[in-house]
């Protein structure tokens, strides 16, 4: 009988430790108001860089031009394979992060905010449709930079568009 009473003890002090190990990420990502993005259904899929596109930003150094020779979206995720050292680089998950999250933030809730979405490789998705997306790397503000952007399909084609480059990848 105590046998039985014992390992019924560890068997559900297991499940109930995995249970709260899995769902820790969702659980900070409500502690800063962020909300799992589901990206639009044609962006979906893994695309390979096709050609560069023309840039008319003279004097800008190439290190932060057509960064990217794979980019491979998921439903909540995005994940860059770099084909130069600049650039994000890895599995990004998009959360987006609501208009109520700015007013309930002291200043130094949104440093924490930003820095565990940092690290946590969060982008911001905002201004978004069917066949569009925009992301910030900067999880609570919007800055052009190399790392943020535009992606959308248009002729069977991603177009990945940012401050510096234009690229187009294909399926």
């Amino acid at each position: 009988m105590k046998k039985k009473l014992i390992t019924f003890l560890l068997s559900l002090g297991l499940v109930l430790s995995f249970g709260l190990l899995s769902n820790s990420s969702n659980a900070e990502a409500a502690a800063y108001g962020g909300k799992l993005y589901t990206t639009p259904k044609a962006l979906r899929g893994t695309w390979y860089f096709a050609k560069a596109g023309k840039a008319d930003y003279s004097g800008m150094p190439t290190q932060y031009q057509h960064l990217y020779k794979k980019i491979k979206i998921t439903a909540h995720t995005i994940t860059f394979t770099k084909r130069k050292r600049a650039g994000l680089s890895g599995r990004y998950t998009f959360y987006k992060s609501t208009k109520k999250t700015f007013k309930k933030m002291t200043p130094a809730k949104m440093e924490a905010a930003e820095k565990y979405a940092t690290k946590h490789k969060w982008l911001n998705p905002y201004d978004s449709g069917k066949s569009h997306l925009q992301f910030s790397e900067t999880w609570l503000h919007i800055f052009q930079s190399s790392n943020s952007g535009e992606l959308s399909v248009s002729k069977g084609r991603l177009i990945l568009g940012n401050a510096y480059s234009k690229d187009y990848f294909v399926k």
